[in-house]
């Protein structure tokens, strides 16, 4: 299996290139073949900058050189700003780039600057932002018009290559540019000016502690109300099409609903047919989501794995590209609707979400790639939608017929006369699902033969981080080996391999260059990454690393007056301004995941998580939409918080506690002396639901067992686990010993003699345990948990 993956991915990357090479050969090659045109880009690795390395514009990428000249010669930047699975992009640049005459226009008057948003996020934001007070409206390919010092003054998103009705020729707004730069350059500059001076308001200056917006629960029930308020009670997600899937959301709202349920039973199934409780109705709407979500068009029936986002609010016709960040994130929602609820479909949702990574977007080396496009031969869609004549052709008419009554295509053609395959009876049709399976692997072996879309090869950072911490919640609830194996490999190859000497991150990784500065959410969501690696496995080598580098992120992007953290590096070359980009797009914002972060490793970090969310408060207050994630993190602070009031003097939690309703775990240092520490450690489990004791009872039976790392420098002298409660169940005519509800176990640690402990270091421990109700039992867990001690 590992070799036909690999396989597999290499013949991407050959048919990559042939799809590069052929944007458009008539019009750019001469007949002997080679290319009229070449340009500064062919030097760079994006597959989105090489799209345009055969132009007749000559772009430069971002940097010294296209800055200098455009000061040097008082020149205009034209600066188009893409990437690579976008369908309007390859449109301006088969139209518009490739005319002959455009770019003549353009090379006279203008430095002509291209840049991939993926690897410069900072520049996407600061000129994006530009756009949306321009024109009041964004989009890609963003095309902005900068003076020579790199200030925007006008700005666009895709224009047609003549004039049509209602929209100007790209050559007329280059005409009107030029003339105004010539003639009035001066009050171009003002402009320019005064814009620089908004966006800097708008992204940076907005945001500080003074602003003394109390951090409490009337935050995130504004934010709750809002989604309450923006719900589709027919079809799942929130507000009207398009449709995003917008994981942060989901994730608040299970938060909120495993804070609110504590210790209560979940609903199961049936029971949430039944009228719901207010809390129930949050993992409602959680389910309906990722219900409608993946028996819609959204979700690739065939291959598995999410299309970017829904056109239509039922979820059926999708934007075709799929981004490796929305299928983590999606993933690991729900891998965690599947813990809550225990519906085999969730599960199968997240399996083949990783099958179609492990597939199609993970590299030979490790690390995962970041995109596929949604066109083919400049067809959107062309890869993934049918006909029902091919499906036919391919099944045979009884097989056909049976797959057409089940994903919808016996209802007629719902894109451009061929179908996007959904299942009309959601959750439903599970069974017949399975029925039809054979006949899914069928026409994916030949859906394989088709020209294959765009493949983005750019490993990134902070996506990658994402997808580690999925796939390690995955191996950590599902038990699959493969899962561990595919996120050690990616967490390795970027610590080995994409960072500078000085160890120092980098944002990518392609074909063999690591490229562009470190960003926050590279940091952020790695780290996310390392910890969820930790939890899974008990590795204190990933803990360490992910420690290190959390230090490392705060000695970079801190800000010392204001509070929270930089997007860029204060050494960052040609920005107009430093931003902190704290909103959430369709990642979250890298402020929020740092908050997480630093909670997870201790009161030491608590002071930089609490600076972080009063920094933004008021702004999460005023936009509780764009701060979602943010109040996920705030919720867990406030959590955090209130078992601090509880606890004398220190309070342990475990890494990831958020996702796990079942057992909950506090604990606290009653006394020490010396070298010797009494520890008290609570266990609360949801009602229904048991652990096994210590002993068991039964030799077959993993009992709850609490130990230390080795490398920790402390010991366990002694624990005093209670006896539990004796009880029989269907599946063993023995007795066994339980404990149900809550209970405490005390144990002793003592300093080890000629070891030094660092104050700094908090120490590990961990805690194992089964999950078992009367019918079934969960994998074994081990938490790790971490002790500040004084």
């Amino acid at each position: 299996m590992k070799n036909t993956a690999q396989k597999f991915i290499i013949y991407l990357m050959l048919l990559n290139l042939a799809w590069i090479a052929s944007a458009d050969e008539a019009a750019l090659k001469n007949p002997d073949g080679s290319w009229k045109w070449t340009n500064r880009l062919v030097h760079e690795t994006s597959p989105y900058l090489l799209l345009h390395a055969h132009n007749p514009v000559e772009w430069y990428p971002w940097g010294d050189e296209a800055v200098e000249r455009a000061k040097q010669e008082n020149k205009l930047i034209f600066l188009s700003v893409g990437y690579s699975t976008c369908y309007w992009c390859h449109v301006m640049e088969r139209e518009v780039f490739s005319n002959p005459e455009i770019a003549a226009m353009m090379n006279k008057d203008f430095i002509n600057i291209k840049i991939d948003r993926e690897e410069r996020p900072d520049l996407d934001e600061i000129y994006m932002t530009a756009t949306q007070l321009l024109i009041q409206r964004g989009g890609w390919p963003n095309s902005v018009f900068l003076t020579p010092d790199l200030k925007p003054f006008y700005a666009g998103t895709y224009f047609p290559p003549t004039d049509v009705p209602g929209r100007p020729g790209f050559p007329t707004i280059l005409d009107a540019v030029h003339e105004a730069w010539v003639t009035r350059e001066e009050e171009v500059i003002e402009a320019a000016n005064q814009i620089s001076d908004t966006i800097a308001l708008a992204t940076s200056r907005g945001f500080t502690t003074l602003t003394a917006t109390p951090l409490d629960r009337s935050l995130t029930a504004a934010a709750l109300d809002h989604l309450r308020t923006t719900y589709s009670h027919a079809y799942g997600g929130f507000g009207g099409a398009p449709k995003f899937p917008s994981p942060a959301n989901l994730e608040f709202l299970l938060s909120e609903y495993e804070r609110k349920s504590g210790l209560q039973t979940l609903p199961t199934e049936s029971g949430l047919q039944t009228p719901l409780t207010e809390n129930e109705s949050l993992l409602k709407m959680v389910t309906h989501t990722l219900d409608m979500m993946a028996y819609g068009g959204m979700y690739d029936q065939i291959g598995g794995g999410f299309h970017r986002y829904a056109v239509d609010e039922k979820w059926r016709v999708p934007h075709f590209e799929k981004m490796l960040y929305d299928n983590a994130q999606l993933a690991k929602v729900y891998l965690q609707a599947h813990q809550l609820t225990q519906a085999p479909r969730y599960r199968r949702i997240a399996e083949e979400i990783f099958r179609f990574v492990f597939r199609e977007m993970t590299a030979p080396e490790g690390g995962f790639y970041s995109a596929v496009d949604a066109e083919t031969d400049a067809e959107e869609g062309k890869y993934y939608v049918w006909t029902a004549d091919e499906i036919q052709k391919i099944l045979g008419k009884k097989t056909a017929a049976r797959f057409a009554e089940v994903y919808g295509v016996d209802k007629g053609p719902n894109f451009e006369g061929q179908n996007v395959l959904y299942v009309p009876e959601g959750a439903a049709a599970e069974s017949a699902l399975k029925a039809v399976e054979s006949a899914r692997e069928t026409l994916l072996t030949a859906r394989a033969k088709r020209e294959y879309p765009l493949l983005d090869t750019k490993i990134i950072v902070n996506w990658n981080g994402l997808m580690i911490d999925a796939l390690a919640y995955g191996y950590q609830v599902l038990g699959e080996e493969r899962y561990l194996v595919a996120a050690s490999k990616a967490a390795k190859f970027i610590l080995d391999t994409v960072k500078k000497p000085n160890g120092e991150l980098c944002h990518t990784y392609t074909a063999g260059v690591v490229k562009q500065d470190v960003y926050l959410d590279d940091y952020t969501f790695f780290v996310r990454g390392l910890l969820g690696l930790y939890q899974a496995t008990g590795d204190k080598a990933w803990l360490n690393s992910a420690k290190r580098l959390t230090d490392a992120m705060i000695q970079l992007f801190w800000d010392d007056k204001n509070g929270g953290f930089y997007y860029t590096k204060a050494d960052a070359k040609h920005l107009i301004v430093r931003t902190k980009k704290p909103y959430d797009s369709a990642i979250p914002s890298g402020n929020a995941v740092a908050v997480s972060n630093l909670l997870a490793f201790g009161t030491d970090y608590r002071g930089y998580a609490e600076e972080t969310l009063q920094s933004f408060a008021k702004s999460m207050a005023q936009s509780p939409a764009s701060f979602m994630y943010m109040h996920f993190s705030l919720n867990r602070y406030l959590i955090a918080g209130e078992e601090l009031d509880s606890a004398t003097p220190s309070f342990v939690t475990a890494l990831g506690s958020e996702t796990s309703a079942l057992v909950r775990a506090t604990a606290e240092i009653k006394s020490h002396n010396n070298s010797v520490f009494n520890v008290t450690l609570r266990l609360n489990i949801a009602e229904g639901w048991h652990i096994n004791a210590n002993p068991a009872g039964q030799d077959n039976l993993i009992p709850t067992t609490i130990t230390a790392d080795t490398d920790t420098p402390f010991e366990i002298l002694d624990i005093a686990y209670p006896k539990g409660r004796s009880t029989r169940f269907e599946f063993s005519s023995e007795s066994l010993n339980v404990y149900e509800e809550s209970l405490t176990i005390p144990l002793r640690l003592k300093q080890k003699s000629n070891v030094k402990h660092d104050k700094n270091v908090p120490m590990t421990l961990q805690l194992t345990y089964q999950l078992c109700n009367e019918t079934e039992c969960l994998l074994p867990q081990t938490v790790a948990i971490l002790l500040d001690l004084p």
